[in-house]
């Protein structure tokens, strides 16, 4: 979990003091340890990891997938030149490919 204001303990100027969530103080949730001024991040720094992985098990419910849909099996053949758009092969003026379409909504029940 990301940090946790509790209100035992006081920080610089009385203020609640983050936690991690084993309870170890916090005192700056903004930086990161690097190798050096510009270097990569270092995985020593647990606190980061911790954020990191609360942010990623955060289930916010506008994100949630929602698995509808449809889908249609066919051929796409390519009827006019739009060899300025793509130069691939199977995109190509008179050629047919084997073609697999997903549609899918969010919007409306």
């Amino acid at each position: 979990m990301a940090p946790q204001q509790h209100s035992t303990g006081a920080g610089a100027g009385g203020c609640p003091m983050m936690t991690s969530t084993a309870g170890a103080p916090w005192p700056n949730n903004q930086d990161t340890k690097t190798a050096g001024s510009r270097g990569p991040v270092l995985l020593e720094d647990y606190q980061l990891i911790e954020k990191l992985a609360h942010q990623n098990r955060e289930r916010i419910p506008e994100r949630t997938v929602h698995a509808k849909g449809w889908g249609a099996f066919g051929r796409l053949k390519i009827t006019g030149d739009i060899s300025n758009f793509t130069c691939a092969k199977c995109l190509q003026k008179g050629k047919e490919t084997p073609l697999l379409a997903r549609f899918s909504t969010v919007a409306g029940e």
